[in-house]
């Protein structure tokens, strides 16, 4: 009788612990996406999921979202509001809240999305930028695609072609089509393969993985590459505070683990495997690359230095050392191998 007891108890403990288990097992993290389904940040997502799960150790299930709750530029307050758990978007998006981190973004700065991602989670964090800017979230990660170069339904073969084309710009890209003699469009990313075959715009800035992201091979039959990228824009990674606030310790460990530098390393890393693809996109249509001259390289460094200027003026005017500040982001790239 006693044995049966003994098995009885031993048999309710297993079965209870087998419940916590499964119930901790179904803890689910919604992360929102904006970009169309054939974008690899689709499956990039996908694989930062399958790292967070794995250091979870099956504790957390993600769900990657398939249709946007928002625009762009709202993909912060679906974090910030709890209505999902995880979301990204372009810092640039949020100039008021991210102007800081533009500075990541001052031209010819970024010689791979991978050097500027890492560079960025470790310049924004160790000047306190990262703590202010985001103590209403839980920053995950920041991540970076490769530097712009441009697309264009028309010939580009010099800096003097894109006088008064029409250009899909964002962030620092508006000013630098202004200083080109470009006319800059403001257009959500998904947006531009519809506008450019209907000639709304001419060209769009975006670096080689967007032409297969975005099917531009079809709508661009030109392509100028320019040494040494223009900028590599910045992406922000989030978590909703509530559900930080309701993991257990060993699930915030997991995310912590695959996040920061980790994070921002491997997704970044993603964005720069991703370029041949949209490389290949071009030649198989039979497009045209042509690079830059040294000499069109030179004279467009001099016609888009005011936007690092202004952003150390900015800087200078907040009471920091805007050019110290730089100086320290250029070093911090250039010593990461």
């Amino acid at each position: 009788m006693n044995r049966r007891v003994l098995l009885s108890a031993a048999l309710t403990a297993l079965l209870a612990a087998g419940t916590g288990q499964s119930l901790a097992e179904t803890t689910k993290l919604r992360v929102a996406n904006w970009l169309p389904p054939v974008h690899h940040m689709t499956s990039t997502l996908r694989a930062w999921a399958d790292e967070l799960e794995s250091a979870s150790g099956g504790e957390l299930q993600v769900e990657i979202m398939t249709a946007p709750l928002a625009k762009p530029n709202g993909q912060y307050d679906l974090a910030k509001n709890g209505v999902v758990d995880i979301a990204y978007s372009v810092a640039a998006y949020h100039p008021k809240r991210f102007w800081r981190l533009m500075a990541v973004e001052t031209p010819f700065a970024a010689p791979s999305a991978e050097k500027a991602g890492v560079a960025a989670w470790q310049w924004y964090e160790k000047h306190g930028f990262m703590a202010e800017d985001t103590s209403d979230t839980k920053l995950l990660a920041l991540f970076a695609h490769a530097p712009h170069l441009y697309h264009s339904a028309k010939p580009l073969t010099s800096l003097a072609d894109f006088k008064d084309k029409k250009i899909r710009v964002g962030g620092n890209g508006v000013k630098i089509a202004e200083m080109i003699g470009a006319v800059p469009v403001s257009m959500p990313p998904g947006q531009t393969h519809e506008a450019m075959s209907k000639g709304t715009i001419d060209v769009s800035q975006f670096p080689w993985e967007s032409v297969k992201g975005f099917r531009l091979a079809d709508v661009s039959s030109h392509h100028m590459v320019v040494p040494g990228g223009t900028y590599a824009g910045i992406f922000y990674m989030t978590m909703s505070p509530k559900t930080w606030k309701k993991l257990s310790d060993t699930q915030k460990a997991a995310v912590t683990k695959v996040s920061g530098e980790w994070g921002s390393r491997f997704i970044s890393k993603k964005w720069d495997n991703v370029e041949q693809s949209g490389i290949d996109a071009a030649t198989e249509a039979g497009n045209t690359i042509t690079t830059m001259s040294d000499e069109d390289v030179t004279k467009l460094k001099q016609l888009i230095q005011p936007i690092t200027d202004e952003w150390v003026a900015k800087a200078d005017e907040a009471g920091l050392d805007g050019q110290a500040l730089l100086d320290d982001y250029y070093s911090t790239v250039s010593g990461l191998k």
